[in-house]
């Protein structure tokens, strides 16, 4: 009732300026102004007597920002409406500005403001803040407007991001690390935030410091899956998800959830990542949270690369790149740049996969990190003639720290493998694929080594700790007799006619064979055999 009747109070400063500015303005016989303002107050409001004591004004205008806060929180965290939130901060942080009652409640509105604008991707949010910050002169320092703009949009700022990310060490303040922890993540430096989030994350994350503290441990969940540690990953994330639930934060929850899908997903475990993303979704789609909805897409098209799944791959893919343009500024954009470029070369839709490229690199949200510098080195060799993608795919592995990415480095191997297979650099390839089945293996992503272990398969060899038996089975006597046949050009109908069956079943056969040995398209397929058939004869085995 106390947070009514300060909302209350706020709305009567703001529609009645003669309250306010009797309330707001120093003189020097306060007591018969302040009288003055009470008398108004009632003149205007009937036997309403919640300006009672316009001496407080000053007092209630910075409870009714800090009960906007309160109730913006509320909205954000446990209802999930992220809109009505940030109306409501920009209101209060309008309204503190317009009063000029100094900066009470400022800093921590604009920052909820700020995380409303991530979690939306809107433009006009982005659009309505910066004219704020442009209009706050007297109230919003140089320094935190720097700030503001660096969370906002930290490729930009990327000096600022590495000063924050340095300081981390004296940081007390539990909102400021993860506040700082959570641009460096965008951007690919997470794993130097590390130590700081498990000062502020604990066992117990929402008792110990509420919000921050579940916040820090999503981060810390999301750092492990980077780095390779699934189990830790799922652990602290299921973990953080449940007493998130118990105590009604279901944003952080969907936000723990989303690990989760992740984990499943390069885990090969499609279904339970898409039933996870999937919920996710559902919840967070009716809510206006693009940013969440493009964490559950993206985990939803890494499970189907996984699977080999062409077509799933790139709807999947679709989805995420038009909520995820440039000019949206979204840092997930760039996240899935690795993914969206393969999903849409194996759909044999290379100018897709090229202006993607080309859009992430002139946005400036590709940003330097290791983990950045990995990922868009090697879009680029999967774009590239053949003359240039060696080179390149040997760039992106040579990237420092690129070994913090595990996961990341063995889906460069594989795919520099297989590209380098279709080139018939047989040797090279070999190199390659095997890094990759080796990295998989230990990671704990047996769907990713089986496909490495294919492409070995196909430069003769069989991947250490496969199963000669399976790894003979990859295409049945049939498909290995459709696959010849194919390679020296019968069009379907043909193969059919000789083979006794109809073309529907001969394109039925193609589309199951092709995932599983990693190819899109019919040439590609008598590369392989002609590849098999060489190194078959030369090469008796590991």
């Amino acid at each position: 009732m106390r947070a009514l009747v300060d909302e209350v109070a706020a709305r009567l400063l703001l529609l009645y300026p003669v309250i306010s500015s009797a309330a707001l303005e120093p003189t020097q016989d306060g007591e018969a102004r302040a009288g003055t303002a009470a008398r108004q107050a009632v003149s205007i409001t009937g036997d309403l007597t919640v300006l009672a004591d316009a001496r407080r004004a000053r007092a209630r205008l910075a409870a009714t920002a800090e009960t906007s806060l309160a109730n913006a929180l509320v909205l954000l965290h446990e209802d999930g409406d992220v809109p009505a939130a940030y109306r409501i901060l920009l209101r209060a942080a309008e309204g503190v500005r317009d009063q000029s009652a100094g900066t009470v409640g400022c800093e921590e509105i604009l920052w909820s403001l700020v995380t409303a604008c991530r979690l939306t991707g809107r433009q006009e949010h982005r659009e309505s803040l910066e004219r704020f910050l442009t209009a706050s002169d007297a109230l919003v320092t140089p320094s935190l407007r720097t700030a503001v703009r660096g969370v906002l949009d930290p490729a930009a700022e990327p000096g600022w991001l590495q000063e924050q990310i340095e300081s981390l060490d004296c940081q007390a303040e539990p909102d400021e690390i993860v506040r700082i922890a959570g641009t460096a993540a965008a951007v690919g430096y997470l794993p130097d935030c590390r130590q700081a989030l498990r000062r502020v994350a604990c066992p117990d994350p929402v008792g110990r410091f509420g919000i921050p503290g579940a916040q820090a441990s999503i981060l810390l969940a999301l750092e492990a899956y980077q780095t390779g540690q699934w189990g830790e990953a799922d652990r602290l994330a299921t973990t953080t998800a449940e007493q998130c639930a118990a105590q009604g934060y279901q944003l952080l929850r969907r936000q723990a959830q989303a690990v989760l899908a992740f984990v499943a997903a390069a885990r090969g475990d499609a279904t339970t990542a898409l039933a996870v993303a999937d919920e996710i979704a559902r919840w967070a789609a009716p809510r206006g949270l693009v940013s969440l909805v493009a964490s559950a897409q993206h985990a939803c098209l890494v499970a189907t690369l996984a699977q080999s799944d062409i077509t799933g791959a790139y709807q999947w893919a679709a989805r995420i790149i038009p909520a995820a343009g440039p000019a949206v500024g979204q840092p997930f954009a760039a996240w899935a740049l690795l993914d969206i470029v393969e999903a849409a070369l194996r759909a044999d839709r290379r100018e897709e996969a090229e202006a993607y490229l080309h859009a992430m690199r002139q946005s400036g949200l590709v940003a330097p990190s290791p983990r950045m510098a990995l990922v868009s080195t090697a879009a680029r060799a999967m774009t590239a003639a053949d003359k240039e993608a060696s080179a390149l795919f040997e760039e992106a592995l040579a990237v420092e720290d690129a070994g913090r990415c595990p996961f990341d480095r063995a889906r460069v191997h594989l795919m520099a493998g297989e590209r380098l297979r279709r080139m018939r650099a047989v040797r090279e390839a070999r190199a390659h694929l095997g890094a990759a089945h080796e990295d998989f293996r230990r990671l704990g992503a047996p769907t990713w080594a089986r496909r490495a272990a294919v492409g070995l398969r196909a430069v003769g060899l069989v991947a250490p700790g496969a199963d000669i038996d399976e790894g003979s089975q990859v295409l049945t006597a049939r498909e290995l007799r459709i696959a010849r046949l194919v390679a020296v050009g019968l069009s379907n109908r043909e193969i059919g006619d000789r083979l006794h069956m109809s073309h529907r079943t001969v394109a039925s056969h193609l589309y199951r064979m092709f995932p599983r040995l990693g190819i899109t398209s019919r040439a590609a397929l008598g590369t392989i055999l002609q590849s098999i058939e060489a190194e078959n004869e030369s090469t008796p085995g590991p």
